[in-house]
């Protein structure tokens, strides 16, 4: 039985999304969505932190195990790189089974091995066992050979349950490439510009609120040439070690990191800011792959009801004159156009043009004319994505 990936467009989109998204974008975009949203990105951008000496090897090392690769034309410290696929996966009657998380298996999709934590049900698999990896809808992600027992990978708790054989993409890390202790990191291009269009500047008082994992505080820390104080803020611990992680690895000292909500910690706070980043939690609709999509308007609304009042606590850290860039990686209107409609009115920002963009101008909506970035799967190579740039009045 041979199973293609376009398959998985079938039953995996919500009723009240996808009539949400239509409504959205339109019948043609909205097909086009749920299409490329199902699949990785076109393209995947490398970037490479500080030491752009090292920018031909890297580039020559993805090319050794056939990824096509080059150097961005307008950006010399980013590499592009493409994925591989679509491979059709083939499977034989009767093959024991791997249920796998929804979340995990989106990795997988892409040629990750299997770990044991996203592992849901693997009844009767034992050790060298070849088995059809499938997420919690049935959805086939992978062939791949078990590496243990059911009844070990229970015990374990822990590392590989199963090596990928087959899946129907493959996407370029830095492990295949045996670049794993190189001072690089994949970074979308739409969060490369955000990261940009802040403009940090030496000696400048830098706040990113919801900054972990932690790539767009590093590029603000190279940027600004390690000389702003920048203060990173996240409410979840553990991703916070990530960044923690990356800031002893890169040996970086312009940069302190809290735990903690920021609507919270701002009533206490009495320091302003020079500039600060607002990349809030979202409804992350632009994630791709997204084999399941699946949410509702109340979701929608309450997460934007959260993201402004994460904008109205950093106006009021900002310092007049200041800037603010508000990010996304979400295609709601609730999120994105209705957050600033919120910050002109009630907060009183200006939004303002932005220095670093690809072509992909623009507001949904008749009576917005706002200078953002939105970026849409299915109209663009990448994520779905916003950026928007605010200035706070003088006076």
């Amino acid at each position: 039985m041979t199973y293609f990936h376009s398959n998985s467009n079938k039953n995996v989109i919500g009723k009240e999304f996808r009539e949400y998204v239509e409504e959205l974008f339109g019948d043609i975009l909205a097909k086009n969505y749920f299409e490329k949203i199902s699949t990785p990105m076109e393209e995947y951008t490398l970037h490479v932190f500080q030491k752009y000496e090292l920018m031909e090897r890297i580039e020559d090392s993805f090319k050794q195990i056939g990824y096509e690769t080059k150097v961005h034309n307008k950006f010399p410290n980013v590499i592009v790189t493409k994925p591989k696929g679509p491979f059709p996966l083939e499977f034989e009657e009767n093959m024991k089974e791997m249920i796998v998380d929804n979340r995990a298996a989106e990795m997988i999709y892409q040629g990750s091995d299997i770990f044991i934590p996203g592992v849901k049900r693997a009844n009767k698999v034992r050790a060298d066992d070849i088995v059809k990896v499938m997420n919690q809808v049935k959805i086939p992600v992978a062939k791949a050979q078990a590496l243990l027992n059911h009844h070990d990978m229970l015990v374990q708790g822990k590392g590989v349950a199963a090596r990928n054989l087959l899946s129907p993409f493959k996407v370029p890390n830095l492990q295949q490439a045996g670049l794993d202790d190189f001072p690089a990191y994949f970074q979308s291009l739409p969060a490369y510009l955000t990261s940009m269009n802040l403009e940090p500047e030496p000696n400048e008082k830098i706040l990113d609120c919801c900054a972990a994992p932690g790539n767009k505080t590093i590029h603000l820390n190279e940027l600004s040439k390690n000389r702003a104080t920048i203060i990173a803020v996240d409410r979840s611990k553990n991703r916070m070690q990530k960044l923690n992680k990356k800031i002893e690895k890169y040996q970086l000292k312009s940069i302190q990191t809290k735990v903690g909500d920021i609507v919270k910690l701002s009533k206490s706070w009495s320091m302003k800011f020079d500039k600060i980043l607002v990349d809030p939690p979202c409804t992350s609709l632009g994630l791709r792959p997204r084999l399941i999509l699946e949410t509702s308007k109340t979701i929608i609304k309450a997460t934007a009801t959260y993201q402004k009042a994460i904008l109205h606590s950093c106006n009021d850290l900002l310092k007049p004159g200041g800037a603010l860039v508000y990010s996304t990686c979400t295609i709601t209107k609730e999120e994105n156009e209705e957050v600033l409609d919120y910050a002109c009115k009630k907060l009183k920002l200006k939004i303002v043009d932005q220095q670093h963009t690809s072509p992909n101008m623009g507001s949904i909506g008749e009576n917005r004319t706002y200078p953002v970035q939105r970026y849409i799967p299915g109209e663009h190579n990448t994520l779905g994505f916003f950026i928007a740039k605010a200035i706070k009045p003088k006076s």
